[in-house]
């Protein structure tokens, strides 16, 4: 019996994703005892991930696709493979920490009520990341974070209850509206009741889709900031391709609130959105002067405010951007 599956879906991150699979296999060796299969599911790469996962991983399991379908839908490749009780969903630019796996699975198998079970992510220089959130609504487009965090610290906590001033993260678990996708367990039977990932989500939100079913379905989604991983945050595109990320974040997003909150709340969601995207246009007209990367965030918050005055296309993009960028490079080895 196999006790955890462990599902990488990975596109053009060939050393990251080599940094994640050591990782696990530093996991494995200090609790040789959990039955762990790792699959990794290729979006159609052109640099050397493939090879790299053949060549450096033999026992990973590598489904290899011809194109980029998107994270959902590679994901969801990967699950239907699967043969653990419980699954681990995981950024190929996480890297964790040794006891994660065996954390986690016993975690799951201690507390039935939890469906999800995410942990505390944090940078490369120990910095702790955001790794929970609330289910966005009207009240996050229209109320400062600061307001909502004091109101409602359940759903809107702060950064530093995750991990305060470098002291040891708590190990309790904690129940959440939503995690952070980047490591994210679920339960294999709440799985096998609620159905794979939504693939309408490109590349954002489908595990704050999923965090949703999971509480609709009489489940708890529970953090666990002594469960550690290090994220490289937005490595696999948002430095890459800004633009095309930032409005695939958004396309995301308004596809979740006309699904989960109305359309009304999609109307405002625009019209703020887009406001916020015209002020910072103005903001830092002044900085494009101060040099290049002041220019890119003008850039970007430009596109994003035509994007919003063209109607918010729904043809997916990030896709495209992504392979011409790296073609532009000449796909880079490991």
């Amino acid at each position: 019996m196999i006790d955890l599956t462990i599902v990488i879906a990975s596109y053009e991150t060939c050393a990251l994703l080599d940094a994640c699979l050591a990782s696990l296999v530093r996991a494995r060796a200090t609790h040789p005892d959990l039955a762990v299969e790792t699959i990794v599911v290729d979006n159609g790469s052109l640099d050397r991930s493939p090879a790299m996962v053949r060549d450096s991983y033999p026992d990973v399991r590598l489904i290899a696709l011809a194109r980029n379908c998107g994270f959902a839908a590679a994901v969801n490749r990967g699950l239907r493979a699967r043969r653990g009780r419980h699954v681990l969903l995981l950024n190929s630019d996480v890297e964790i920490d040794a006891d994660l796996l065996a954390r986690g699975v016993g975690l799951l198998d201690a507390k039935p009520g939890a469906g999800v079970l995410g942990a505390g992510l944090r940078h490369q220089n120990g910095g702790a990341q955001r790794s929970v959130h609330a289910f966005p609504g009207w009240q996050t487009e229209l109320v400062p974070g600061c307001l909502l965090r004091w109101v409602r610290p359940r759903g809107f906590p702060r950064r530093g209850d995750v991990q305060r001033d470098g002291s040891a993260p708590d190990s309790s678990p904690r129940e959440v509206e939503a995690v952070r996708g980047a490591v994210f367990f679920i339960r294999g039977e709440l799985l096998e009741k609620l159905g794979l990932l939504d693939e309408s989500y490109f590349f954002f939100l489908e595990e704050t889709d999923y965090c949703w079913r999971v509480a609709e379905a009489g489940h708890r989604v529970l953090h666990v900031a002594g469960l550690g991983a290090s994220h490289r945050l937005g490595a696999s595109s948002k430095r890459r391709v800004p633009l095309a990320t930032r409005i695939e974040f958004h396309r995301s997003l308004y596809r979740f609130l006309e699904r989960r909150r109305g359309r009304a709340v999609v109307r405002v969601a625009r019209v703020v959105r887009s406001l916020r995207s015209a002020a910072g246009l103005l903001v830092g007209l002044p900085m494009a002067l101060a040099g290049a990367p002041h220019r890119r965030r003008l850039a970007e918050r430009w596109g994003l405010l035509l994007w919003h005055l063209r109607g918010c296309s729904d043809e997916p993009r990030l896709a495209t951007e992504l392979r011409l960028d790296v073609e532009r490079d000449a796909a880079v080895d490991c």
